[in-house]
């Protein structure tokens, strides 16, 4: 055990400097890994939260006051060919999947494409 130790210590001194810049060089590098990691922790900031606000676009305002004031619009379901929103610009058959999805209170029924071409309506899956 002795002869180790004596091994050992001659082993320090004849590499004493390489020990001394492997030391250096971990010593150098966790401060500097420590470094980074606080400043990083420091320099966290909020989220960023991005809010999109309620939407009201002009044309569709224009275009409901003007089906809100026009009242010869035929609401009755049996003259309705073509169905519309009072909040789009788009009509569609009645059999669409989409005039499911429309509420009972915005729903605009049409005869013909030329009297929803007529009140600014663009046609959607209307073939």
């Amino acid at each position: 055990m002795f002869a180790f130790w004596n091994n050992g210590k001659e082993w320090i001194r004849s590499n004493r400097k390489n020990i001394f810049l492997l030391v250096g060089i971990l010593l150098v590098g966790s401060l500097a890994f420590e470094s980074g990691f606080l400043r990083g922790k420091l320099a966290q900031s909020e989220p960023l939260i991005i809010s999109i606000p309620a939407v009201a676009e002009s044309s569709n305002n224009e275009k409901t006051e003007t089906v809100e004031k026009d009242q010869s619009i035929n609401t009755d379901s049996k003259n309705c060919a073509f169905v519309g929103s009072r909040n789009s610009n788009k009509y569609h058959l009645v059999t669409c999947a989409v005039v499911k999805r429309i509420k009972p209170e915005n729903i605009v029924c049409f005869t013909s494409k030329e009297d929803a071409e007529k009140r600014g309506y663009v046609p959607s899956c209307v073939k």
